[in-house]
């Protein structure tokens, strides 16, 4: 009776490890970032090409596209190569993922948001989305370091070691890497 107390307890504490613990400053840049970028859909959706510069709008289309590289065709490559158990989310990787975008950045899905937010940018040619951009790319940047304190905990040498080969969200810096590891 005893040990099936304490395997229960053992379980509710691996469980309690594996949540993200949010702090008080975690919610508000949350909170913020959040507003950013719903204002950021409004003026995309009822403003474009403000200012007539219809070449910024089809460089927002070709940046909006490895946006989509980025941010949505990684899920698959992180939850296949993670070892996901079945049933979880794409989040569980019980392996480090360094093939695909992760062999040229660390954080792809959130290159992909502050591609989706220049973009925008491009598109609606606003100046107020210029700053929300601007706001969202700061507070995503500054996610990364909350997640990489959390990964190092996870994965131990091997994320550190893999921190050192693959650059943080410079996909150019990363390409470049890539490439001299490839050659070796």
């Amino acid at each position: 009776m005893n040990s099936k107390k304490s395997e229960v307890k053992h379980d509710k504490d691996k469980n309690n490890k594996d949540k993200m613990k949010f702090t008080l400053v975690d919610i508000i840049f949350t909170t913020l970032f959040t507003v950013a970028f719903i204002i950021q859909l409004f003026l995309m959706l009822f403003f474009a090409n403000e200012m007539g510069i219809v070449i910024l709008i089809y460089i927002g289309w070709i940046i909006w596209l490895f946006c989509l590289y980025f941010a949505l065709i990684n899920f698959r490559t992180f939850k296949k190569r993670g070892k996901v158990p079945k049933g979880k989310s794409y989040i569980n990787t019980t392996i480090l993922v360094d093939k695909g975008a992760y062999a040229i950045i660390r954080h792809p899905q959130y290159l992909g948001g502050i591609l989706f937010s220049i973009s925008i940018t491009l598109w609606t040619q606003i100046w107020l989305s210029l700053v929300l951009s601007v706001v969202i790319i700061i507070f995503t940047y500054h996610w990364t370091y909350s997640e990489e304190k959390t990964l190092v905990e996870k994965f131990g040498i091997d994320y550190i070691n893999y921190k050192k080969k693959v650059p943080r969200l410079n996909p150019i810096l990363g390409i470049i890497k890539y490439m001299k590891r490839k050659n070796k």
